[in-house]
């Protein structure tokens, strides 16, 4: 999963980046509301983590400008603001989901999987086509029960052919 952390604070991207690199993310940081806005202009993410408070714009006009620009990357929003109108902004303005500071590491990793996972169509964790099982979540694959082991470019090669095939069933391709 590639993520776009954009946090300020360098101690507690740090600590997030660590732990998303240990769980298998490959981690960009921006110290800023307009990096973030650049990357996301040039780069494709998986999904962004945004914290709404950055020395620049704030978090929710991140979220507007991308999402004015036809960006539909996943936002998720990582923030110490725990009123109910600060969640409501956000998801007013196109975040997917919105997470209170301090969060459960198991939580956040369950939050982002659930929300990349329904970004590229899947609702379940599991894909199932005859006896080859999918795990959107692990990224584990089965053959009849027996776990075949793929290196990440296998894995993402795979997972793209299974994001394509599952739009062609939806809409014809071309």
């Amino acid at each position: 999963m590639r993520v776009l952390l954009v946090e300020d604070d360098l101690t507690a991207a740090h600590g997030v980046s660590l732990m998303l690199k240990t769980a298998g993310a490959v981690v960009e940081h921006a110290e800023t509301g307009e990096e973030a806005i650049e990357l996301t202009r040039h780069y494709e993410y998986d999904i962004v983590l945004l914290d709404v408070i950055l020395p620049d714009v704030e978090g929710y006009e991140v979220v507007r400008r991308m999402r004015v620009a036809r960006n539909d990357t996943p936002v998720l929003i990582l923030s110490g603001l725990s009123r109910p109108q600060a969640k409501v902004k956000g998801l007013g303005l196109g975040a997917d989901d919105f997470i209170t500071k301090p969060f459960d590491k198991s939580e956040l990793l369950a939050r982002m999987q659930a929300i990349t996972r329904r970004s590229k169509g899947f609702s379940q964790p599991t894909l199932r086509l005859g006896a080859i099982e999918l795990n959107l979540d692990s990224r584990e694959v089965t053959v009849d029960g027996q776990e075949v082991h793929l290196t990440g470019k296998e894995y993402s090669i795979r997972f793209q052919g299974a994001s394509i095939s599952r739009r062609c069933f939806s809409r014809p391709c071309g």
